[in-house]
């Protein structure tokens, strides 16, 4: 067996084969209780679409050559194709067929993309729907422009740090350039102690909003710093960035993933990290905690 055949082996068939069935799935999104450790609650997630899998008490993840790489403890790909192969034994022969072709990510086709200052109507609508307010909005955010399919469309853009653009509208969720995290410091030139965690640009808009309130049940009281994670499967850059601070406040998604996520970086940063969800407990994120929008 090759690399090429490894990688068309499905990986929800492939943890059956040796012993591990997902405790919920989701969609395409299959849920376990981790094979590479010992755990009670499942942190360990498989995207069937993208045949990959990332384990959030671990910070790693990838396709089945690098979860062999983690089950089997070698980095010897050679060893890890002969273990996946005596397993593939009992895989039925139609998962060994070439999958079908992924289709081209929808950024790829985009052309004439333009970046500009926040202004149009309809985003000043959209943002106003979820209760950011516009100064709030152009404060943070960009307008982008882009051509697909030879029509003309338009969406809010928040950048990352490589110069990348998660990009939203009403009928669109995607990103631009390249997927990374967001930094924003309260002062350029100088670290604060503290930093707020935000999964998406949208809670982070909906902290500043929260902040300009005057709500300290839920917004802290002392100069901070911002991080954007824009994907819980950033969660390796975040780390890094967040070794810089003493106090780290998170404030991520009331899901599993956002729990796990959590878990996480409170396992690897210690009692640096407060977990602020707890505030907004009885909604699903800081955003519909400022709609009053209660699940």
């Amino acid at each position: 067996m090759n690399i090429k055949e490894a990688k068309q082996i499905r990986l929800v068939e492939y943890l059956r084969i040796i012993g591990h069935s997902p405790v919920n799935a989701r969609g395409c999104q299959y849920w376990y209780l981790s094979p590479l450790r010992e755990e009670r609650t499942p942190s360990f997630k498989v995207n069937d679409n993208l045949n990959e899998w990332y384990d959030f008490g671990l910070s790693a993840g990838g396709d089945i050559i690098e979860l062999g790489k983690h089950l089997y403890r070698t980095g010897n790909v050679s060893m890890v194709l002969l273990r996946i192969s005596e397993n593939a034994i009992g895989v039925p022969f139609q998962q060994l067929q070439s999958r079908s072709v992924r289709p081209c990510p929808i950024e790829e086709e985009m052309e004439n993309v333009e970046v500009k200052e926040l202004s149009h109507h309809a985003l000043l609508s959209y943002l106003r729907s979820r209760y950011i307010s516009e100064n709030i909005g152009r404060l943070y955010c960009k307008e982008i422009h882009y051509e697909l399919r030879k029509r003309h469309y338009f969406a809010i853009a928040f950048e990352n740090k490589t110069g990348g653009y998660e990009v939203r509208n009403p009928y669109y969720k995607g990103c631009i350039k390249g997927k990374d995290i967001s930094v924003i410091r309260y002062n350029k030139d100088i670290i604060q102690n503290h930093v707020c965690v935000f999964e998406g640009f949208m809670d982070f808009l909906s902290y500043q909003e929260l902040h300009r309130k005057g709500d300290y049940h839920v917004c802290i009281d002392s100069p901070t710093d911002f991080l954007v994670m824009n994907s819980v499967s950033n969660l390796k850059k975040c780390l890094v960035e967040l070794e810089r601070y003493i106090a780290i406040h998170c404030y991520l998604d009331n899901d599993l993933a956002g729990r796990k996520t959590v878990e996480t970086i409170a396992g690897l940063c210690g009692n640096r990290v407060t977990d602020h969800s707890e505030c907004y407990y009885n909604y699903k994120d800081l955003n519909d905690y400022l709609r009053g929008k209660r699940r």
